[in-house]
């Protein structure tokens, strides 16, 4: 389900642990990979262990809110594979303070990192879909994106803003063969070191665990590959009467 056999898929945020599990999915898929973080080691050996495993792999370093790095990252995918046919954005920033406590300097990174970053990958990387005929872009966001949760004040706006991003890009582009969907994780266990931040021992984890898995009606917490094989899906051709929409991967979370 989901083959990519052939495609050239570039990865943002594939040194991160939702992104490194897509890529190493999409590479068993038969996806031709383009690799990007801001994380140079470790997306080095993101793309030395799928490599080793007989798969096209170029990585990048770059910043995704940088136009210019955008644009060298496409350049060289076109000079490498000579077109673009899947675009899936993970990268992201977590900031969890509400209203009154965001600081405006973590207001404007949050916003610049997840909704910016992401606007700028589209009009860098549409471009280069046309020209190979279509493609489809999946942009990862948050069940925060639908839903209130309190706190995250930045993170809930940016998050809200890629969501409706992805719809007017998909309708703006859906005559030229240019599917854009999101995909919105719930709670996931590679997320709880993040959440909890310097307090994350193991009692800490433990408790955050239990209240979060309390919230999902699956009763449990969300994987990596839950997340790879949705946007996996969206990307494939099985998905190609598809577009616009948003796809919680949830455990059943946003359907209380």
């Amino acid at each position: 389900m989901g083959s990519l056999e052939g495609k050239v898929v570039i990865v943002v945020g594939a040194a991160g642990a939702q992104g490194s599990a897509a890529a190493t999915l999409f590479a068993r898929s038969g996806a031709r990979l383009a690799l990007a973080d801001v994380s140079e080691e470790r997306l080095d050996s993101v793309a030395k262990e799928i490599r080793g495993a007989g798969s096209e792999v170029l990585s990048h370093v770059v910043d995704i809110a940088d136009e210019g790095s955008w644009r060298v990252l496409v350049d060289k995918v076109v000079d490498t594979y000579g077109r673009v046919d899947g675009l899936a954005n993970f990268a992201a920033i977590l900031s969890r303070p509400g209203v009154e406590e965001t600081e405006l300097e973590a207001w404007e990174q949050t916003l610049r990192v997840n909704l910016t970053g992401a606007w700028l990958g589209l009009r860098t990387v549409i471009p280069a879909m046309r020209a190979s005929s279509g493609g489809a872009i999946v942009n990862v966001g948050s069940v925060d994106a639908l839903v209130g949760r309190g706190g995250g004040a930045a993170y809930q706006a940016s998050k809200g803003g890629l969501r409706l991003l992805s719809k007017s890009a998909a309708t703006q582009y859906a005559a030229e063969g240019i599917r854009v969907n999101s995909v919105h994780p719930g709670p996931m266990r590679d997320r709880m070191v993040q959440i909890i931040g310097p307090r994350a021992d193991a009692a800490a984890t433990a408790t955050l665990e239990v209240r979060l898995i309390a919230q999902v009606p699956m009763g449990r917490l969300g994987l990596p590959e839950d997340i790879a094989n949705a946007v996996r899906f969206l990307l494939s051709d099985e998905a190609s009467f598809i577009t616009g929409v948003d796809l919680p991967v949830d455990g059943g979370l946003t359907t209380q």
